[in-house]
C-alpha cells in the first residue's frame, strides 16, 4: 500500500473510532479536559468536525492564519450538545467515505500544509490529517480513559511522521555531533529499533539499529514515544532506559514532539 493510500485508511479508520467512541460517552465525560490546553473532549470533537468540514469542501488554503482556522472551528461548536456535534460528524462521514475513496484526490495534486501554511503535494496533506485524526483519538481515550488503537493505522501515519524528522531533530535540534550514533528502540504496539547517524559532514539519516555503535541508546514504549512525538507529555513523567551519552539522548527526548 503506497503512503498516499495509507494516509487515506488512516483517516477513514479514526473517523469511524471517534464516532463510535463519541457515541459512548456521557455528558461528564464530553465535558472532562484532555492535553490539549483548555480543550474539553467536546472542544476535541468540534475540531476534528470543523476540520473534516474544511477537507470536504476542499481543504483550501484559508485566506485568515492557519490558528484562526483552528479556533474558530473550536468555537463554532463549543457549548453545542454532544448529540448535535456528533450528528456533525455522522453526516460528513459519508462524504468522506468517498472522498478518501472512490475520488481520493491524486497523491501529486496541490495540498496545504497546515504546520508550515505552504503548499505541498495532496499526499503530505493527507498525511498531516490522518496524525491529527490519530492523536486527538488518543486525547478523547486518555481523558475519558478508554485506551484503545495504540496501534491503529493511524499510529503507523505518525510513527512514519516522527521518523522524517528525526534527522533533523537529533542533527539540529539536539545537536548530536558528527559521527554520533543514537539509536532507539521502542516496545509495544508498534515495536521499533533504528539509529539515527549523523555523518562527518552533520547530516542525519535512520539507519538499522547495528549499523553503527550507539553513541546514546534510548529504550522506551511506543506510548511514551508517541506521547513525546506529539507533545502529551514531557520526559519526566515517561519510563525511559537510556545507556550511553544520557545528555545528548535526552536533548532528542526533549526535542521529539513534531506536532504545531
Amino acid at each position: 500500500m503506497s503512503p498516499h493510500d495509507r494516509a487515506a485508511a488512516a483517516c477513514r479508520h479514526s473517523l469511524h473510532a471517534l464516532l463510535k467512541l463519541g457515541d459512548q460517552l456521557t455528558d461528564e465525560q464530553w465535558a472532562a479536559p484532555t492535553d490539549c490546553p483548555g480543550w474539553s473532549v467536546g472542544d476535541v470533537y468540534g475540531h476534528v468536525v470543523s476540520l473534516e468540514q474544511w477537507m470536504a469542501d476542499g481543504g483550501a488554503a484559508p485566506a485568515a492564519p492557519p490558528q484562526e482556522l483552528i479556533d474558530s472551528g473550536v468555537a463554532q461548536w463549543r457549548g453545542a450538545a454532544r448529540t448535535a456535534v456528533l450528528d456533525g460528524l455522522r453526516a460528513l462521514l459519508p462524504v468522506r467515505e468517498r472522498q478518501l475513496t472512490d475520488e481520493l484526490r491524486a497523491a501529486d495534486a496541490p495540498g496545504w500544509w497546515v504546520w508550515s501554511n505552504a503548499t505541498v503535494p495532496f499526499v503530505v496533506q493527507l498525511s498531516g490529517r490522518a496524525f491529527d485524526l490519530w492523536v486527538h483519538e488518543q486525547d478523547v481515550r486518555r481523558a475519558v480513559r478508554r485506551p484503545g488503537n495504540l496501534g491503529s493505522p493511524g499510529a503507523q501515519v505518525a510513527r512514519d511522521l516522527i521518523a522524517q524528522s528525526l534527522p533533523r531533530i537529533v542533527a539540529k535540534a539536539a545537536g548530536a555531533p558528527p559521527g554520533s550514533a543514537v539509536r532507539l528502540t521502542t516496545l509495544g504496539e508498534l515495536p521499533q529499533d533504528f539509529t539515527v547517524y549523523v555523518d562527518e559532514h552533520g547530516r542525519a539519516a535512520v539507519v538499522p539499529a547495528d549499523t553503527h555503535p550507539a553513541t546514546a541508546h534510548a529504550l522506551l514504549t511506543w506510548e511514551a514515544y508517541a506521547l513525546l512525538g506529539t507533545g502529551r507529555t514531557t520526559r519526566d513523567r515517561q519510563q525511559i532506559w537510556i545507556t550511553g551519552d544520557a545528555p545528548l539522548a535526552e536533548r532528542v527526548l526533549a526535542h521529539l514532539n513534531i506536532a504545531p
